[in-house]
């Protein structure tokens, strides 16, 4: 089962250049994600009275260009499959036959009662149903975390209450609105981000007022992480310019 999604980039959507921001992109990844769940009956609110939420763990995205300001956006998103306790969801998003950007990502059943990472029961699994596409190379999830580099610049990020969703801590879109500022602020980020590779390691919850955003430029990709002196939250890498 696909499901597709068609809206129009909006005003608080773009940057000073017109197009729409990266966390946006991320936003709009994360909306259809729950919007197929809602579908098939397993909504956020739904899997927490059963004792149960997804987390998000790994995250692949490939850019081609960013949509525009009043540009109509098509995007589909559909289940992968499920083996043990992770599952595969990929998405597609299109500017009427252009494809714009294509993700893959990697989800992991947490079973709230024992309070850890679980096998995904049947009942879970099936209603989404199994979709073979794949929108990127098999192995694009599989890509290399740096989580101890030391940065060669880092900002300080403060989190807003604004941040939190309904589980209680920092929404994994969030994460990108911080990279955003690191990309910007430290000088890397001139070009378009062209690929991300996300890594969630660890909640930013609520005792979490400030962190720091460290990055570090390479030939082909800068890598960076989130973090404090007691945790890795994510780290990842990001690439300037339409892939190859």
């Amino acid at each position: 089962m696909k499901i597709e999604q068609t809206t129009l980039v909006d005003y608080d959507e773009v940057d000073t250049k017109f197009r729409m921001k990266l966390p946006v992109l991320f936003q709009r990844l994360q909306r259809a994600a729950v919007h197929h769940s809602e579908q098939v009956g397993l909504g956020s609110a739904d899997m927490v009275a059963a004792g149960a939420v997804w987390i998000l763990n790994r995250m692949r995205v490939d850019i081609y260009r960013m949509p525009v300001y009043r540009e109509e956006v098509t995007l589909r998103t559909w289940h992968k499959g499920s083996a043990g306790f992770r599952a595969g969801r990929d998405f597609l998003m299109v500017c009427g036959d252009e494809t714009v950007a294509a993700a893959t990502s990697l989800w992991l059943y947490f079973d709230l009662n024992r309070k850890r990472i679980s096998k995904i029961p049947k009942q879970i699994s099936e209603p989404y149903t199994v979709e073979a596409d794949d929108v990127l190379a098999a192995d694009a999830i599989d890509f290399a975390v740096d989580k101890t580099f030391v940065p060669a610049q880092t900002i300080a990020i403060t989190t807003r209450e604004g941040d939190y969703d309904p589980n209680g801590h920092v929404n994994n879109t969030v994460y990108l609105e911080y990279l955003d500022t690191l990309i910007k602020r430290s000088g890397i980020g001139e070009a378009e981000a062209g690929q991300v590779g996300i890594q969630y390691l660890k909640e930013i919850g609520r005792e979490v007022h400030t962190l720091q955003a460290g990055i570090t430029a390479a030939d082909s990709a800068a890598r960076f992480r989130f973090f404090d002196a007691t945790a890795v939250y994510a780290a990842g890498f990001v690439t300037a310019g339409k892939p190859g």
